[in-house]
C-alpha cells in the first residue's frame, strides 16, 4: 500500500504464438443483451458440457468448459449448472443442431455452450457455439486455432463472448494479475491468471519487490525494488523476465504508474516532503506537481483520460484522497467518509469511480466514490482489506484481504464493484499483497 500504511503500521504472459480468430459464425448476437441483466438481477443459469472431440488427442474438450466455468462463476452474473445433472452423454458429437433443447431446458439452463475440437498435427481447432435455450436458437459462434499452450486462452476468449452477449460488455477473462508475495523474509513479484490459476514467480530479488503496476500493453511492469537496500524503480519485461533500473537512490520512490511516452507518474521523497512527479525512463524528474511544503503526497493513480490523477496527501492533517490535473491547478479532496485516515486510490478504467482504503471498523476497509467525491460506498467490512485495483472492464476490484480475520495472512481476492461476490484468488501461505490487474491482451 502507500507510504502512510507501510510506514506507520510497521497474465497471463503475453503469448508469442498467435491465437487465430476466424470471426463470428453467427451474426446479430446482441439482440437480447439486456433481457437477463435488467430486472430481477438473478444469476443466469448456463450449461457447459464437455466438447465433442472429432479427431486427435487433447485435453481441450474438457479443459475449455472447466476454464469457462471458473470464469463465469467468478463473474457473479452466472450460475454454472452442475454437470452431474446433465442428461446428454458427455462429449457427444451430434453437430451444431443435432441435440434436444428439452434436455437443457428441463435442468433450467438459459444458456448452453457447445463445441467441437479437431487436432491436426500441432494445431488445435475449436469451434464454439452459444445457444439461447428458451428461444431454441444458436446466438453466437466463434472458431479458434492455436497450439496446446493456448487451450486456456480459447476458453477465456469464449467466456468473454458469453459475458458480452448476456451483459453487453466483455469480461476481464484472460487477463493477469501481478502481485507481491512474501517468500521467507523477502517479498517477490508473482503473476497469475485472473482466475487464480497458472501462478508463476517473476522476480528473485532476495529483498523487497513491491508496488507493481502494468503498462497498457500488458508487456511490462514497473515496481519498487530494495535490491540495493534503497528503494528504486525497476522496469520488468514480463515475457523475458528481464529488468532494467530506472531510478538510482536519489530520493525515495513510492510506487509508479505508466504515463505514456516513456514517462512515469510517481512519488519521490526529499527530506520531510514527498511529491508527485513525472519521471522519465532515465530516472530524471521531468516535472514536479505543485504541493504545499512539508507535506507527504503519494500513491498517484492516473485517470483514463490521462489528464487527471488521484493521490493521497496529508496536506489537511491526516492522510486523505485528492484529485488534481496533470497540467496544474488546485487539488480537490474526494474522500469524505467517516475516517480520518485514507490512502491507496485506484481510478476505475470506466473513469466514473475511485476506490481507496480507509481505517474503519477496527481495520482497513475499501471504499469507492464518484470521481467528484459523491456517492461514497463502503465495499468491505471486518478484518483488513487493502491495495484495491480495478479490472480492465471496470466491473471488479482485486484487493488484498484477511477475509475478516485480524492479524491473519493476506490473500488476493476479487469482488464486484458494489462489494458483492467476493472470491479468493491466491493462496500463498505467508501473505500476498498489492495486486495490479493487467489488460486483456488480444
Amino acid at each position: 500500500m502507500s507510504r502512510f500504511i507501510k510506514t506507520y503500521r510497521a497474465s497471463w504472459l503475453p503469448l508469442m504464438a498467435t491465437l487465430l480468430w476466424a470471426g463470428s459464425i453467427v451474426s446479430g448476437a446482441e439482440a437480447q443483451t439486456d433481457i437477463y441483466v435488467r430486472g430481477s438481477g438473478r444469476l443466469i443459469p448456463v450449461a457447459l458440457p464437455q466438447l465433442c472431440l472429432e479427431s486427435g488427442t487433447t485435453e481441450a474438450a474438457t479443459k475449455i468448459p472447466a476454464v469457462m466455468a471458473r470464469d463465469l462463476d467468478l463473474s457473479g452474473y452466472f450460475q454454472v449448472i452442475d454437470p452431474g445433472s446433465y442428461i446428454e452423454t458427455p462429449g457427444r458429437c451430434p453437430g451444431p443442431d443435432g441435440f434436444s433443447y428439452s434436455d437443457w431446458s428441463v435442468i433450467g439452463a438459459d444458456g448452453l455452450v457447445r463445441g467441437t475440437v479437431q487436432v491436426v498435427g500441432e494445431l488445435i481447432r475449436v469451434r464454439m457455439y452459444l445457444y439461447d435455450v428458451p428461444r431454441r436458437q444458436m446466438v453466437l459462434g466463434k472458431e479458434y486455432e492455436g497450439d496446446a499452450t493456448q487451450i486456456s486462452r480459447m476458453g477465456h476468449r469464449f467466456a468473454n463472448e458469453v459475458m458480452k452477449f448476456f451483459t453487453g460488455q466483455y469480461g476481464p477473462f484472460g487477463s493477469q494479475i501481478v502481485y507481491s508475495s512474501r517468500v521467507g523474509r523477502f517479498k517477490e513479484l508473482f503473476i497469475m491468471d485472473m482466475d487464480g490459476s497458472n501462478m508463476q514467480r517473476l522476480t528473485n530479488e532476495r529483498g523487497l519487490a513491491l508496488s507493481p503496476s502494468w503498462d497498457s500493453s500488458g508487456a511490462n511492469v514497473v515496481y519498487i525494488s530494495y535490491r540495493s537496500r534503497m528503494p528504486d524503480l525497476f522496469l520488468l519485461d514480463v515475457m523475458r523476465r528481464s529488468t532494467r533500473q530506472i531510478s538510482r537512490g536519489e530520493g525515495l520512490e513510492i510506487g509508479a504508474k505508466f504515463l505514456g511516452n516513456g514517462t512515469f507518474l510517481t512519488s519521490r521523497s526529499s527530506g520531510r516532503d514527498s511529491d508527485i512527479v513525472i519521471m522519465g525512463r532515465d530516472g530524471n524528474v521531468i516535472r514536479k506537481m505543485s504541493a504545499p511544503p512539508g507535506t507527504i503526497n503519494v500513491s498517484p493513480s492516473l485517470a483514463p483520460d490521462g489528464q487527471r490523477f488521484a493521490f493521497c496527501s496529508n496536506r489537511a492533517g491526516g492522510p486523505q484522497i485528492y484529485v488534481s490535473d496533470l497540467s496544474g491547478g488546485p487539488a480537490q479532496r474526494i474522500s469524505f467518509v467517516n475516517a480520518n485516515y485514507c490512502t491507496s486510490p485506484a481510478w476505475s478504467p470506466k473513469a466514473d469511480r475511485i476506490a481507496f482504503v480507509c481505517r474503519s471498523d477496527g481495520g482497513f476497509q475499501i471504499y469507492a466514490v464518484d470521481a467528484n467525491g459523491s456517492n461514497a460506498l463502503q465495499l468491505t467490512s471486518g478484518g483488513d482489506n487493502e491495495d484495491p485495483d480495478w479490472s480492465p472492464d471496470g466491473r471488479y476490484l482485486a484487493f488484498a484481504t484477511t477475509f475478516g480475520k485480524r492479524g491473519g495472512p493476506f490473500h488476493i481476492a476479487m469482488m464486484r464493484e458494489d462489494g458483492s461476490n467476493v472470491k479468493q484468488l491466491s493462496d500463498g501461505r505467508s501473505g500476498d499483497f498489492e495486486p495490479s490487474w493487467g489488460p486483456v491482451v488480444p
